[in-house]
């Protein structure tokens, strides 16, 4: 008898049979990067044989932030290729829930998650997500402190609309490019003038880290990502099963306003 485990892998085996969303023209296709084409090209490198994926996770955090590039990390890990490789932390001060409402602005609609360790007990990382929201208004000293601490042993940094205003204040963000919520755009760049901001990019990647726009650019951003890490097919895959239409112009956000 089949178990659930095996006919994930089943759909995922049959998915090369439906048709990707068309590519752009390689006119139109590109990153916003500081690294030639050939650095980021998933076919000049092997994927990693494991992967310790972590999400930060504060009070008044943006849901969407952390589940649309969860959800892509989810179905990725159906594949039986890459299920073996890719763990998760999600990380807090403490284990108890983390609400999605900031502590100073009540709202009727608030979720919560688990976390699964705290900023003291979280393993080595790979790889770090900050998400934005609400939240990133906060002085959050202890995140701030635990992205500056491991911020130099990670292979990558994504950030996701404001939580590169916390990378920003860690520090980490000093000397490169990045992108960042439209909407909060000066209060964000205000507080990181050592950063080199790309207002008209809806994702942009300098060496190891990764920047996006606001919110939805997050899936936008971690699409791009898995294409980098796993290759054009996967990330298609991954695409086709959220029915997702990714943004494939780094360089250009259409929700640039002003």
């Amino acid at each position: 008898m089949c178990t659930e485990y095996c006919i994930l892998h089943m759909c995922w085996a049959l998915l090369p049979r439906i048709p990707n969303p068309p590519s752009p023209s390689p006119a139109n296709q590109h990153h916003t990067t500081d690294q030639p084409p050939s650095s980021i090209n998933p076919q000049d490198h092997q994927p990693p044989s494991t992967l310790h994926l972590g999400v930060l996770l504060f009070p008044g955090f943006q849901s969407l932030d952390v589940f649309g590039p969860l959800d892509c990390l989810n179905i990725l890990s159906w594949d039986p290729t890459t299920n073996p490789t890719l763990t998760l932390s999600l990380i807090s001060t403490t284990l108890s829930p983390v609400p999605t409402r900031p502590p100073h602005l009540p709202t009727a609609i608030s979720q919560s998650i688990l976390p699964t360790h705290t900023l003291t007990t979280a393993p080595p990382l790979d790889v770090l997500l900050i998400p934005g929201g609400w939240g990133t208004r906060a002085p959050l000293p202890e995140y701030i402190e635990y992205i500056r601490t491991v911020y130099p042993a990670l292979k990558y940094l994504l950030t996701v609309c404001t939580g590169a205003r916390l990378a920003a204040r860690a520090g980490v963000l000093d000397g490169k490019r990045a992108t960042t919520n439209k909407l909060d755009w000066e209060g964000v760049v205000r507080q990181a003038p050592n950063v080199t901001w790309v207002r008209e990019a809806r994702w942009v990647v300098d060496g190891k880290v990764w920047s996006s726009a606001g919110v939805s650019a997050g899936i936008d951003l971690c699409l791009d990502w898995v294409e980098h890490i796993w290759g054009v097919e996967v990330a298609g895959k991954v695409e086709r099963i959220v029915e997702f239409r990714r943004w494939r112009e780094g360089g250009r956000d259409p929700f640039v306003v002003g």
